[in-house]
């Protein structure tokens, strides 16, 4: 179990931290050894250097090696100068340039002497306390890493970064298992104060001429490290954004082939790692960030396309191994890019990529030259008012050239929009040929019209339980937003299903009817569930069945075309029994069983207009226990000639004993609504108390 502690409050120091302070630095040896790779950052060293002489645990503690990657600008002259400027300074230049920061970085470890090694980056740059707060932690705790949160420093502000740990002090560990959302931080070597003697030890090195070079190392510490302190609240380094604004960006956030394939090599080595220690579990939470970061790079990269396909071949098998975790991705089109990729679609893939670089260009050129009118329109008002001093004359003139700037102004947004327009017309033809081919995808589709309604009362079925999960995951990974889990129990499970279930879907809700000791009323659990929604659409899911996503698009196309019910099977049902192979990509073709017919299957999934489900009378709260209820709302459909339509396709259902406890009431219920007329179901329904209260309602 991990523990999370209080931390220590460093530089705020009481008499007995600096008594304590004082009685671990020792003059006779350099305390920390900082390492600094330097390649052509003239416009940034000083601020790096600078901040390492101000720490607060005094410079003559620290051991600054600074190593020269063949820059060609003035970098190497300003490492000399503090060299020649501090005793405890050392320049090292090497004499052929490694292309990247490993090779420096590990020649620093070679040449350190310190008991702890810290690293920075030459264009970022340390907080004043970060030496001495980092190292006061590690010596405390007798841990091997400590590590901080850090804050970007763009031109205009300073923004703070994500952490998943909210507000919690710290997180301390002895090993990595206890909290393996640790590999889920950015790896940022500069953050983070290592024991030498563990580094040397155990042969931690950095890979060398490739980028991402440091996530490896980090794995590498990580899963050998007796203790690890993640001080979550502190804010100790600086991440030097305003670089990339000017177009001077570093080696490593170049997006081209070299790159590229570059990082690929880091993420290999580093999968092994977790291979060698046997740690491949922790895959997909350690990948997910990194995965999607290359693949934001490479849809932005100039690479041609036959680059883009041995990208794509190359980095094929770490997204094959990603998949086989089915871990839910940010953004809806990299499951896309992802499943072409580890199908080994690959043309598909780089079409897709291209398709999404022309929106992502047009759009930041629209928001620029939107803004660019913004500061034309800020700039005219601003020259106004220094000209005008009469508060009268200041009034006309003012609302006259504001006349011409709107109408200027309202005419460029007027070009915007019709370069907008050209822009899809241009593509949307590709953007729907390619979703079509590819995954069976409608852009005409919207999923926020459907809200899914899931009756559900808890057992100790772990069966049930097991296809519950399955279910909300995979209709989550086909893109439903809207999930409405409604109960009919003694005792809530609200808290355990929100925190289960609700980052899966952009509107999740658990509705519970108290049953005070009754049977599970399947009715009153979807009556409920129906009222809470917010959408046209329903559509009634039981917890063990899913459908295909194109019958999901094509029940919702069904239903905006004037179907009032549509089924997603006709009377046939498929059990999924390996339920293991196929949740694994939720693949149709792994099921194997054969199909049954169902000639009185009514229920599973039915989706449902909701005003048409509403005024026939909802499902028959008059049922108890299981059975028959699904046939009988169908009855009411007939007689009230409701628009249907049945999807010639079958229903899957996820494997399960099912002891069923059924009521003679049911059977009666049944028989009952069999020999109505629609006049004498009308009559019944309008009775009917949930019925009334539903109108209310919708009134």
């Amino acid at each position: 179990m991990k523990n999370q502690e209080k931390s220590n409050t460093y530089p705020i120091r009481t008499s007995d931290q600096m008594k304590y302070l004082k009685s671990i630095l020792n003059d006779s040896q350099f305390k920390i050894s900082i390492i600094i790779p330097v390649y052509n950052v003239e416009n940034y060293i000083k601020n790096a250097l600078d901040s390492i002489v101000r720490q607060t645990i005094g410079l003559k503690h620290l051991e600054v090696i600074m190593v020269n990657d063949c820059s060609t600008d003035k970098s190497g002259k300003i490492m000399d100068e503090y060299a020649n400027k501090y005793k405890n300074f050392t320049s090292i230049h090497l004499h052929e340039n490694s292309g990247a920061a490993g090779r420096p970085r590990n020649v620093g470890i070679e040449n350190s002497t310190g008991n702890y090694l810290m690293f920075l980056d030459p264009d970022d740059y340390y907080t004043e306390d970060a030496c001495e707060v980092l190292y006061g932690r590690i010596v405390a705790d007798n841990v091997d890493i400590v590590f901080s949160r850090y804050v970007y420093v763009f031109e205009n502000k300073i923004q703070r970064c994500h952490s998943i740990f909210g507000d919690l002090d710290e997180i301390k560990v002895k090993k990595i298992d206890e909290e393996p959302g640790l590999f889920t931080i950015p790896p940022s070597v500069w953050t983070k104060i290592f024991k030498r003697s563990f580094i040397v030890e155990n042969d931690i090195r950095f890979p060398e001429g490739i980028p991402a070079q440091d996530l490896t190392f980090v794995v590498h510490s990580f899963l050998e490290a007796n203790g690890i302190v993640y001080l979550n609240n502190r804010f100790l380094f600086n991440y030097n954004r305003i670089r990339d604004s000017k177009g001077d960006k570093g080696i490593s956030r170049n997006k081209n082939k070299k790159n590229l394939m570059g990082m690929i090599q880091a993420y290999h080595k580093t999968f092994d790692l977790l291979k060698n220690y046997g740690k491949e579990e922790f895959y997909p939470t350690l990948f997910k960030g990194h995965l999607q970061f290359w693949m934001d790079g490479f849809i932005i990269s100039n690479t041609s396309s036959i680059e883009k396909r041995e990208l794509l071949e190359t980095i094929g098998f770490l997204i094959e191994e990603f998949n086989k975790y089915d871990t839910e991705l940010n953004k809806r089109y990299m499951t896309l890019l992802f499943n072409n990729i580890a199908d080994k679609r690959y043309y598909d893939a780089i079409s897709l990529s291209e398709i999404i670089k022309n929106f992502i260009e047009t759009q930041n050129k629209l928001e620029k030259e939107k803004d660019d009118l913004q500061r034309i329109l800020d700039s005219s008002k601003n020259e106004l008012a220094e000209h005008l001093t009469f508060t009268g004359y200041i009034k006309y003139k003012s609302k006259n050239i504001a006349f011409r700037i709107n109408k200027r102004f309202k005419w460029n947004i007027k070009s915007l929009y019709i370069k907008l327009k050209n822009f899809f017309v241009n593509t949307k033809d590709r953007i729907f040929k390619l979703y079509i081919q590819l995954q069976g995808f409608n852009p005409s589709i919207r999923y926020d019209d459907l809200t899914l309604i899931l009756p559900y009362r808890k057992t100790n079925d772990p069966d049930r339980e097991e296809n519950l999960d399955i279910t909300l995951n995979f209709f989550s990974k086909i893109g439903i937003n809207n999930m409405i889990i409604s109960e009919h129990s003694d005792k809530s499970s609200k808290d355990y299903l929100i925190k289960k279930y609700a980052h899966l879907f952009n509107s999740f809700r658990v509705c519970t009817v108290f049953a005070n000791g009754q049977l599970f009323n399947k009715s009153r659990a979807i009556n409920k569930g129906v009222l809470e929604s917010l959408t046209q659409y329903v559509a009634i899911v039981d917890v063990d069945c899913i459908t295909k996503k194109e019958n999901v698009n094509r029940a919702i196309k069904l239903l905006k075309k004037g179907y009032k019910v549509v089924h997603p099977f006709d009377r046939k049902v498929t059990d999924i029994i390996d339920k293991k192979t196929f949740q694994k990509k939720f693949d149709f073709h792994t099921i194997k069983t054969t199909v049954q017919n169902r000639p009185w299957a009514d229920g599973g999934i039915v989706f449902w207009d909701k005003n048409s489900f509403i005024n026939i009378g909802m499902e028959n709260e008059n049922f108890s226990g299981w059975g028959g209820e699904d046939n009988e709302i169908m009855i009411r459909a007939d007689l009230f000639n409701l628009k249907q339509y049945r999807i010639d396709d079958t229903l899957y259902h996820l494997y399960h004993h099912r002891p069923q406890k059924r009521t003679q009431n049911n059977v009666e219920q049944l028989q009952k609504t069999r020999q109505m007329t629609k006049e004498l179901c009308l009559d019944e329904i309008n009775r009917w108390p949930w019925v009334i209260e539903a109108k209310k309602r919708l009134c």
